[in-house]
């Protein structure tokens, strides 16, 4: 479903959402027509993301577009903000945002470095990161970012089963899950029955959760968890509920 209406209908249930918006499926005119739409239903948070080669999901025969990149959709959405479009056009009004990008912590290089300090350049305000679970990887590139004090938002995937956890390893890109994780989930569905497995499955994935976000709260730069329920919603109010995420905390 479009991304502008589901921002709507969580508006709706009385929610904050951040929109995402890919750029890969979109030029620059369909991206100020998303914004527009957004901004009339109330949105007022954006991230935006570039978007894997369609070669990579379910429709592989797909067109990618990528007529911005990163960095040039943050500069868009700041554009609008200044009361006109990419054409120099003056607008009827000024569409604000909280604009927001992505940048993987499991990618150390310094390409990685340049391509978020340009989104941070472009008006970038707040990230949200790639899944993460190794912690040591996002702690040191914390370390490396911390003079551009950003707002960061550490991505979590529960794993629900050891299938779903070497799909993502293998077949997700900028993904990487430690074999130690894969082989606790294995674990505990040894000498079980096959209708008690995945109760066993789910119950390892929930823990192993768990114990990356206390890890990920330890983290000096981390503003907040974004937990991706990926074929498992069910298990994001138990881990908001186990891991005390709700009320919000409070920053002091």
């Amino acid at each position: 479903m479009s991304s502008v209406i589901c921002s709507h209908y969580v508006i709706k249930e009385g929610c904050e959402p951040v929109m995402q918006i890919t750029s890969r499926d979109r030029n620059r005119i369909m991206l100020q027509s998303d914004l527009y739409g957004a901004y009339a239903l109330g949105v007022r948070n954006v991230l935006f993301i570039q978007g894997d080669l369609p070669s990579f999901g379910t429709h592989p025969d797909a067109t990618a577009v990528y007529d911005l990149d990163s960095p040039g959709t943050v500069a868009l959405a700041n554009r609008l903000r200044s009361g006109y479009d990419m054409a120099g056009d003056e607008l009827e009004g000024t569409p604000s945002f909280f604009v927001g990008a992505t940048f993987d912590p499991n990618d150390l290089s310094e390409k990685q470095l340049v391509h978020l300090k340009r989104k941070i350049d472009a008006g970038a305000r707040f990230f949200q990161t790639q899944a993460v679970f190794d912690v040591s990887a996002l702690q040191e590139f914390m370390k490396r970012i911390v003079e551009t004090r950003v707002k960061t938002i550490v991505g979590i995937i529960p794993l629900r089963t050891p299938e779903i956890a070497e799909f993502m390893d293998t077949k997700v890109p900028g993904i990487t899950v430690p074999t130690e994780m894969i082989d606790r989930l294995k674990k505990a569905g040894e000498g079980l029955p096959e209708e008690k497995m995945l109760e066993a499955f789910e119950h390892e994935g929930i823990q192993m959760a768990l114990e990356l976000i206390e890890d990920i709260k330890r983290v000096p730069g981390v503003s907040g968890i974004h937990l991706m329920g990926v074929g498992w919603t069910e298990s994001i109010p138990v881990l908001v509920q186990e891991a005390d995420l709700h009320p919000r905390p409070s920053r002091g």
